[in-house]
């Protein structure tokens, strides 16, 4: 970075072009893999799945390798906190979504962390609700923001692709929840035949010759 005199973001864009361009190396490093889950953490930096079509390379290169692909939206539960963010992070996992072109869900980790709130109160969260936004941005801007807020939260309305599932490290069962919900969206296990039922074997009994 020092020597390309190149920033954090365009360190990283220079780093995942290198590796787009020598994707044979990654071909050959995932490409013997058999009934795996392969996790790659992706940078959270925006602009690889809105400004560039990096990730998307990325996705179909992997795709030539007949593998499953799910993507996985990880937005924090901090940003309940304030709706502005939440929103902000909305429209993110819509456009890696609709960018990306792969099945996908979106997920609300570190749940552990987050004060309790009423179920009630947390499905505005999980499944977006736009009055959210309009109901507390609204009192806090000037009004000549407020088209602004109104066409954000149509926009969510409109296109309605965004839930959330909750993330809590301390429940199994919202971990397995999620991975249900991953094996499902990548059909994992759906190409497995059947086993054959264990054929019961009775027990000999005495026969009564030898009583």
């Amino acid at each position: 970075m020092e020597e390309l005199q190149y920033g954090p973001n365009g360190g990283l864009i220079y780093c995942m072009e290198f590796l787009m361009n020598n994707i044979d190396w990654l071909e050959d490093e995932v490409g013997s893999f058999t009934d795996d889950y392969l996790i790659i953490d992706c940078p959270g930096q925006i602009e690889l799945y809105t400004h560039f079509d990096i990730m998307k390379r990325l996705v179909e290169a992997l795709g030539r390798l007949n593998i499953a692909i799910c993507g996985v939206y990880l937005l924090e539960s901090q940003f309940i906190e304030d709706k502005s963010k939440f929103f902000s992070g909305v429209l993110s996992a819509m456009s890696a979504m609709i960018n990306l072109e792969i099945p996908h869900i979106n997920v609300m980790s570190k749940m552990d962390l987050l004060p309790k709130m009423k179920a009630s109160e947390l499905e505005r969260y999980y499944n977006p609700d736009p009055l959210l936004l309009l109901e507390d941005v609204n009192s806090r801007t000037s009004p000549k923001y407020h088209q602004l807020n109104q066409a954000i939260a149509q926009l969510v309305e409109d296109f309605n692709m965004v839930a959330f599932l909750p993330l809590n490290i301390t429940d199994e069962e919202s971990i397995t929840a999620i991975l249900s919900h991953v094996d499902n969206a990548i059909q994992f296990g759906e190409d497995q035949e059947p086993r054959e039922p264990t054929e019961e074997v009775e027990p000999e009994g005495d026969d009564d010759d030898d009583r």
